[in-house]
């Protein structure tokens, strides 16, 4: 997969640690939400060797509580 693929990566991974939390707990967040994410995909995600889904952004988004734009700053 293509790095540039995965927009939202390096930005879902700051948001977390600014706002210091775990993978785990930001995946417990999603998950209370309705995502269905684990921390290997979350991982994955942060290091642009996933796609995250539209649900997953969505979902992400909610649980970092940031706008989905946000997530797509440069």
């Amino acid at each position: 997969m293509r790095r540039d693929a995965n927009l939202i990566g390096r930005n879902v991974a700051r948001l977390r640690y600014q706002q210091a939390l775990t993978q785990n707990m930001l995946v417990a967040r999603a998950q209370v939400l309705g995502c269905n994410i684990t921390q290997s995909i979350l991982s994955n995600i942060e290091l642009q060797k996933y796609v995250a889904t539209d649900k997953h952004v969505f979902f992400l988004a909610k649980a970092l509580r940031v706008e989905i734009a946000e997530l797509f700053r440069p």
